[in-house]
């Protein structure tokens, strides 16, 4: 659907007394539903908005959350968003291989992250964790895993091993 039909769309179901949920709106508006985790649904735009950034949003469980955040390279927080009687998100950049990782936050809880697909960039995906309510309020690490079960750091770079950082095998 054209974006000028789609806002009439919009307009004339408001006017009728059936607003759209927020997903027919994204979805209207050029957004693309990239994955769902812990009952929230990631949204990333299908094209950059007037300074260039594409827009991600959030619906679902956690729906509000991380409105005005734009993707950002590797490593890089998207968003960081929680309440305290509610879960908290957090969205990072993320290699084009990552199938997943882990963050570490300040208080020492790992948390899972998920990775989705971007539609139109195949350098770049996010990764997506949920942290429980009351948890640390920012990460100090992240790790990135591929398929192959190969581990990266932050910047997408192979980690070392344990061995080779120790001098290797005594």
């Amino acid at each position: 659907m054209k974006p000028k039909l789609a806002g009439l769309a919009i307009l004339a179901s408001v006017l009728v007394g059936c607003a759209p949920s927020s997903e027919e709106t994204l979805t209207a508006t050029g957004f693309h539903n990239v994955g769902t985790t812990a009952e929230s649904t990631i949204w990333v735009a299908g094209k950059p908005n007037v300074d260039g950034d594409y827009e991600v949003k959030v619906t679902g469980k956690l729906n509000g959350f991380c409105n005005g955040s734009v993707l950002a390279a590797v490593g890089t927080q998207i968003c960081n968003m929680g309440e305290t009687d509610r879960d908290s998100i957090f969205i990072i950049g993320a290699p084009d291989v990552a199938t997943g990782g882990s963050l570490t936050l300040t208080d020492e809880t790992i948390v899972s992250l998920a990775a989705f697909d971007i539609p139109g960039r195949s350098d770049l995906k996010i990764v997506v964790g949920i942290a429980p309510p009351n948890t640390g309020a920012s990460f100090i690490d992240v790790q990135f895993t591929t398929a192959s079960g190969e581990i990266l750091n932050r910047q997408g770079n192979p980690m070392a091993d344990a061995e080779s950082l120790v001098g290797g095998p005594s």
